[in-house]
């Protein structure tokens, strides 16, 4: 089935020149991206881009399609639009809160998009651990948060909206001299490493005791503990610490081969379930609702 999703993805590649630009702007990896224009192909049974060695050209059907797709996304676009003015979802104000782990794997892409698309919209963000968003939501000072609650889970006064999981690991530079190391040998060399993590619940410290073969968790080889993803991902990027990290939070840099997983067999628990929390007594604006359809939207894109 033709889908909007799919003749924007071919827009933006034709507007680019380029399936790495066009994928970094639409948020996906390119083999996501080269996917996307194959089915768009395969529905239409056209051949719309050409390689070689010179770059990317759109056949002549290509171009026929490119110029059908920008119209019929034009009126897409401005159909939505309207529907919006109908339901209020242009204006009003939403606050949220997120977790560390979950604000650095959709939170740039989903502002960005807010600032596009809806910018009748005062969007007040608040970057907490999970027990500070449950108190600013008992004070109703947030609509809802997105947060991992395995330590804290919510009562029955909050509605939970399940999200996909994030994968828990440890990760090093390049060359870090650990991935010289037999595996055999890893976890002896482990220990002379110290980590590089945010403030952590006792469920990760039980899991990272358990990798460094350490009894008390108030043991651990901490070296830095911070609330800040990116500053955590840049001092390991600069060092030999190890960082402890959800993988979906530094998807980029295990992509370009940056940052590289240590080879640890990982427990279940290192699969950790966030979700969309917020009080049944509260109910949400028609910019809340559709702020968090997109969080859902941006956490299940691959």
């Amino acid at each position: 089935m033709l889908s909007l999703r799919a003749l924007n993805h071919f827009s933006v590649l034709a507007a680019e020149g380029s399936y790495s630009r066009a994928a970094a702007r639409l948020h996906l990896t390119q083999s996501a991206l080269s996917r996307s224009i194959q089915m768009l192909e395969r529905d239409l049974g056209l051949k719309l881009i050409d390689r070689s060695q010179s770059g990317m050209l759109l056949t002549q059907s290509g171009q026929t399609v490119l110029t059908r797709a920008q119209r019929i996304l034009a009126e897409a676009s401005e159909l939505k639009r309207e529907s919006e003015l109908i339901k209020g979802l242009d204006t009003g104000a939403v606050s949220f809160g997120v977790g560390v782990f979950p604000a650095a794997s959709f939170l740039t892409p989903l502002l960005t998009q807010l600032a596009q698309d809806y910018p009748g919209i005062k969007v007040q963000v608040e970057i907490e651990s999970w027990q500070r968003l449950r108190q600013m939501l008992d004070a109703d000072s947030l609509d809802f948060v997105v947060a991992i609650t395995h330590s804290l889970p919510p009562s029955e006064d909050f509605i939970v909206r399940p999200l996909p999981a994030q994968h828990a690991g440890l990760f090093v530079r390049a060359n870090h001299p650990l991935l010289a190391v037999k595996r055999a040998s890893l976890k002896n060399a482990l220990g002379h490493y110290r980590i590089a993590a945010t403030h952590l619940p006792p469920r990760a410290r039980t899991q990272l005791a358990t990798i460094y073969r350490i009894v008390n968790v108030d043991d651990l080889p901490i070296a830095l503990e911070c609330n800040s993803v990116e500053t955590l991902r840049a001092v390991a990027l600069n060092s030999d610490v190890v960082l402890f990290c959800m993988k979906e939070a530094i998807g980029e840099d295990l992509r370009t081969g940056k940052l590289i997983q240590l080879p640890f067999s990982y427990t279940a628990k290192s699969e950790l379930t966030s979700g969309i929390i917020h009080p049944i007594r509260r109910t949400l604006s028609p910019a809340a609702k559709q702020i968090i359809a997109l969080i859902e939207e941006h956490m299940t894109v691959e």
